[in-house]
C-alpha cells in the first residue's frame, strides 16, 4: 500500500525520533559529507543560514562559526530536543522541507545534509527552498542516488521482491526539479564505501541514523530463517576490507539568480 506524502513524512519523523539519542554515535559518514558540503560555499560568510534537517545539532557548531544568524529546522521533535540540549541558546523549529516555518527570502544560505532523500514531493521542496532563499543566495544540499546501499538491496533480492530501502532518485530527476524551480545548478557525484567487520554492526549503523528501512508496509516478517539467509547473502560480498556498504551521493550547489 502506497502512503500519502503526509503519512510518509509522519512515519519518517517517528523513525528519526527513535534514532535521536543514538544518531551521533553512527553519523560518521554524514559528518564527513557535511564538511564536504560546506566546502562548496561561494563565500566563507554564510550570512543568515537555515540548517534544514538539522537533526540533533550535528552541524550546528560548524555553521554557527560561519554565519550571522542560524535557524535549525527538523520534522522530528526528538532530534530537536537533543539539539536544544547541546545548544540551548540556538533557535530550532519543527518543520519540513515542504513546509519551512519562515517568511519569504529570509536566508542567504540553506544547508541540507542528507535530508532530501526523505522528501516524497521534490517539486514542492524545490519551490519551498526557492521561496525562503534570498536573491543571490545559495542552497548547499546533498542527497542519496539510485545505487545507494546496493549491496543490501542485492542481498534482499535473492529471496524476495519487496522494497527494503527507500526509493532513491536519479541525478537527472533531482537536478531537473531544481532548475524548474528557478535555481542555477552545479553538482558532483561521489561514491563512498564504508566497511564493517560484522553484518550486525553494518545494520546497526544504518538503523542508528534512522535509515533502517522504508516506512512502506508489506515487507514481511524477518524470521530466523530469512535473517540467516540475508546474512549469508551479504557475506558473499565480503572483501579484504570487510563487508561493504556503498553510498552514492549527489552534492548540489544551487544559486537563486539575483533577478528574482
Amino acid at each position: 500500500m502506497t502512503m500519502q506524502p503526509e503519512q510518509w513524512l509522519t512515519q519518517v519523523a517517528k523513525r528519526f525520533d527513535k534514532a535521536a539519542t543514538t544518531y551521533t554515535q553512527f553519523n560518521k559518514t554524514q559528518h564527513l559529507f557535511a564538511r564536504r558540503l560546506y566546502q562548496r560555499t561561494h563565500s566563507s560568510n554564510l550570512g543568515d543560514c537555515l540548517d534544514l534537517g538539522c537533526g540533533p545539532g550535528s552541524e550546528t557548531q560548524l555553521l554557527l562559526a560561519h554565519c550571522q544568524q542560524y535557524l535549525g529546522v527538523d520534522p522530528a521533535k526528538g532530534m530537536l530536543a537533543q539539539a536544544s540540549k547541546l545548544f540551548p541558546h540556538v533557535a530550532y523549529k519543527q518543520g519540513s522541507a515542504e513546509n519551512i516555518p519562515t517568511q519569504n527570502a529570509q536566508f542567504d544560505t540553506v544547508f541540507a545534509n542528507f535530508s532530501l532523500q526523505w522528501c516524497p514531493e521534490l517539486s514542492a521542496v524545490a519551490d519551498e527552498l526557492f521561496r525562503v532563499t534570498r536573491s543571490g543566495g545559495q542552497v548547499l544540499m546533498n542527497t542519496l542516488l539510485t545505487g545507494t546501499f546496493a549491496e543490501l538491496v542485492d542481498a534482499y533480492s535473492a529471496f524476495d521482491d519487496k522494497q527494503h530501502t527507500i526509493t532513491y532518485r536519479t541525478q537527472a530527476e533531482v537536478e531537473d526539479k531544481f532548475r524548474q524551480a528557478g535555481f542555477q545548478v552545479a553538482s558532483e557525484v561521489i561514491v563512498h564505501t564504508d566497511y564493517f567487520e560484522r553484518f550486525e554492526t553494518l545494520l546497526r549503523h544504518i538503523k542508528g541514523v534512522g535509515a533502517s528501512q522504508t516506512p512502506q508496509q508489506g515487507r514481511g516478517l524477518m524470521t530466523p530463517t530469512r535473517w540467516h539467509k540475508l546474512k549469508a547473502n551479504y557475506e558473499q560480498k565480503r572483501t579484504s576490507k570487510g563487508l561493504p556498504l556503498t553510498w552514492k551521493v549527489l552534492e548540489l550547489s544551487l544559486i537563486k539568480n539575483k533577478l528574482y
